[in-house]
């Protein structure tokens, strides 16, 4: 065999290695959606900012009710339309319309990787919906679950599955300007929907 083809094979079975080196470094990617939760009830907030891994962002705002369940009830935004990698970190600020505080944090999550595989695996698309609930408190507390939803269930939640991946953290009180809120907020105090935090 001429030495320019043996040249040739070795360049192209590199190339090949290296190929399936980089696809196995691209990490996986799981279709799901966001689901923002917050309150409890009679302590709504206002989610400022909401990103993940500091490079993806969903749009939340003004939430309250589905945080003080366990597992959380479905929030009602669902963002999210694509398939992403599982996230690693939350970061997030909010309002407390209640106490008039804003709190912010940055959470580190677990890596998710071998549960998502076995969760998809045992709750198959398109039978279920998969969801990462991020759920944050009027009092400054956070939450992290994930929820896979029957689809042909109609009611019956049964068959549902939840598991939580950060059960509870608190985030740090920050600096921010309610006048915008008590401004836009007063037409729900007025109709009693809200407490009156002054």
């Amino acid at each position: 065999m001429p030495k320019w083809v043996a040249c040739l094979r070795h360049g192209l079975l590199l190339s090949l290695l290296l190929l399936t080196a980089a696809c196995e470094a691209e990490p996986r990617r799981y279709d799901f959606a966001v689901q923002p939760v917050g309150g409890p009830t009679g302590w709504p907030i206002w989610v400022e900012e909401l990103t993940f891994d500091h490079s993806w962002s969903a749009r939340a705002g003004n939430i309250s009710s589905g945080f003080e369940y366990r597992p959380p009830r479905a929030g009602g935004v669902n963002v999210l339309a694509h398939p992403m990698p599982a996230p690693s970190s939350v970061q997030a600020r909010w309002f407390s319309y209640r106490t008039q505080t804003f709190y912010e944090i940055d959470l580190e999550l677990s890596d998710m990787d071998a549960q998502l595989q076995q969760w998809y695996r045992d709750y198959p698309q398109p039978d279920y919906r998969h969801y990462l609930m991020v759920g944050f408190s009027g009092r400054g507390e956070a939450k992290v679950w994930w929820r896979a939803s029957c689809n042909n269930c109609g009611r019956d939640r049964s068959r549902d599955f939840h598991a939580p991946i950060v059960e509870s953290a608190w985030a740090e009180q920050v600096e921010g300007n309610p006048d915008w809120y008590r401004e836009h907020i007063q037409e729900y105090v007025n109709e009693g929907v809200f407490p009156s935090p002054w």
